[in-house]
């Protein structure tokens, strides 16, 4: 007896083929329909929050959880949002990497350059910021109240974190990274190099300087501030390929949080943070 497909069948009850014709179809258009299902399953599938460890922002604590001032914010903004997020330590050049190319990205603690500003979804600022750069106590040979004269002394070294904020501002200020800037992949690499004499000056925020070098077991009464470069804005901020629902849903909460004082609240508790 020959083969017959059973969906061309005519001695099946009309019914019968109706029901599977019916099957068929649906099949075929959720086939073609599997795109779409997949990216609305990307933007439900929560947040993730991706963070460096520097603190007070973010870091880990003597338990080994995730603490600071940029991740209660997150944790509170998510919570009003009514939205799911995992939280992530990377490297400042894995968390720009990741932010840039990845949708659903809450960067919490990101300063806001004029390079930066077309490459996120900007929700709001958190802190204010000082670049400053810092000395050795017992450097007494280092003496500078203005960049230029940084310039003109000629042969120091100004530690970074590349791609770091301080390291873009001096960059922007005229600084070479060649001669002027010497480059770490992270801060504990950045203070080890200083401590062992490769560099001559720390770029860090004033800030954050004393947590910073606590965080790493170095000592900030060994070092002084020299001069401020800069002042910038630290903000949160989502990746730009997050849909626009979500980025609605995320800027109302945190406009509802800065309206009835949730951020100065969570600030009050950090003493080295300043909003203003």
């Amino acid at each position: 007896m020959p083969f017959r497909s059973s969906f061309a069948d005519s001695s099946l009850p009309a019914k019968r083929r109706s029901v599977r014709r019916d099957c068929l179809r649906v099949l075929l258009l959720g086939a073609g329909s599997l795109g779409l299902w997949a990216r609305a399953l990307s933007q439900t599938a929560g947040i993730k929050v991706l963070m460096e460890e520097l603190p007070p922002y973010s870091y880990t604590d003597v338990e080994g959880r995730p603490a600071g001032y940029a991740l209660e914010l997150a944790q509170e903004l998510l919570a009003r949002a009514k939205m799911p997020a995992s939280f992530e330590f990377n490297s400042w050049a894995r968390v720009l990497l990741r932010s840039s190319s990845e949708a659903q990205v809450l960067v919490p603690a990101i300063v806001r350059l004029a390079e930066r500003e077309a490459q996120f979804h900007w929700l709001g600022q958190i802190a204010t910021r000082r670049g400053t750069l810092f000395k050795l106590k017992s450097r007494s040979d280092i003496k500078l109240d203005r960049l230029d004269k940084f310039k003109a002394a000629g042969g120091l070294r100004i530690g970074v974190v590349k791609n770091d904020v301080s390291e873009r501002e001096l960059i922007a200020l005229g600084l070479d990274t060649g001669q002027s800037l010497d480059r770490s992949a992270d801060h504990i690499s950045l203070l080890r190099r200083f401590f062992a004499g490769r560099t001559d000056l720390l770029a860090l925020n004033a800030s954050l300087a004393p947590a910073l070098l606590k965080q790493y077991g170095f000592d900030p009464g060994l070092i002084e501030p020299v001069l401020q470069f800069s002042e910038s804005r630290p903000s949160i901020a989502l990746s730009l390929a997050t849909d626009e629902a979500t980025r609605q849903r995320l800027q109302q909460s945190w406009d509802t949080m800065r309206r009835d004082g949730t951020v100065a609240a969570i600030a009050a508790r950090y003493p080295s943070i300043t909003l203003e």
